[in-house]
């Protein structure tokens, strides 16, 4: 794999926009000419990178490879407010131009095209990335538009290599550790708190404020299981709990766990655990 420590950046353009109020049905598709970058400042919205579409909020990091068909959708009662950086990554000579983007593929000029390169730790990053929880980047992207902006003597040296620098870390921390978004963080407690309530999927997702999609996605990135495969698993595992420590009857138990009847309880786990409720208890005794 070719090294992403190996970039030289180069910003063609860098600039803050708030999306005004003609913007929030959406803008048509887009291409770029190179890499983006995208902090949300402020507000809320949707990315639709097809076949997907992601919401976003404030302290979320857009990224998009060069030629990537997308489009910004912002919330009509809290807009959107971004920090926006589009970049050369790996180019020797970097195409000396502000063009960056086109709303027309067939009309898509080859030679403003950056230059790529593939098999980088680049190809793992995903298209929103949660940097709630690390101010200190979004700080320093803000720091780097605005630097590029006062076109001073060292400005664009300056900006380009705290580019680096950022780019850098940011993959440090996805590769750390797992990057759990703090959306699905909230759910993932609610569910290990809340099981005996029952499967509440809708109001799980409502909750999290994310697209049925992208729920899915961070949710299995999260515990590496659906949202309901991971239900079961809280549930089952407060079930056993509750066989080995209590005299309850099984009909209490399944009660006191949400079951409407013994028989749904039981089928359940017999199959979680290939055994019924009652021989499991006998086993622990």
């Amino acid at each position: 794999m070719n090294a992403i420590v190996d970039i030289t950046p180069v910003i063609r353009v860098a600039h803050h926009y708030k999306f005004h109020q003609e913007k929030t049905t959406g803008d048509p598709g887009r291409y770029g000419y190179c890499y983006a970058f995208h902090f949300v400042e402020s507000g809320r919205g949707e990315i639709m990178v097809p076949p997907y579409s992601y919401s976003i909020q404030r302290g979320d990091l857009i990224f998009i490879p060069p030629v990537r068909e997308h489009s910004f959708l912002s919330d009509h009662e809290n807009q959107l407010a971004t920090y926006n950086v589009y970049c050369e990554l790996w180019s020797d000579k970097p195409v000396m131009t502000e063009i960056h983007l086109t709303w027309d593929i067939s009309k898509l000029d080859e030679m403003l095209l950056t230059h790529v390169v593939d098999g980088t730790e680049l190809e793992d990053v995903p298209t929103v990335i949660p940097l709630q929880h690390h101010s200190r980047l979004g700080e320093i992207f803000t720091h780097i538009v605005q630097q590029h902006q006062k076109k001073e003597v060292n400005s664009n040296v300056i900006a380009s290599s705290l580019l680096k620098a950022f780019i850098l870390e940011v993959v440090q921390v996805l590769q750390n550790k797992p990057f759990i978004d703090p959306r699905i963080k909230i759910i993932v407690e609610r569910i290990q708190r809340e099981a005996s309530s029952g499967c509440d999927y809708n109001n799980w997702l409502e909750s999290s404020g994310l697209k049925k999609t992208q729920f899915h996605q961070l949710f299995k990135q999260t515990t590496n299981m659906s949202p309901k495969a991971f239900w079961t698993k809280n549930v089952m595992k407060q079930a056993a709990v509750s066989l080995m420590e209590n005299n309850l009857s099984i009909t209490e138990v399944a009660n006191i766990l949400g079951y409407s009847s013994i028989h749904h309880f039981t089928k359940q786990f017999t199959a979680y655990y290939g055994i019924s409720p009652t021989n499991f208890r006998k086993q622990q005794q």
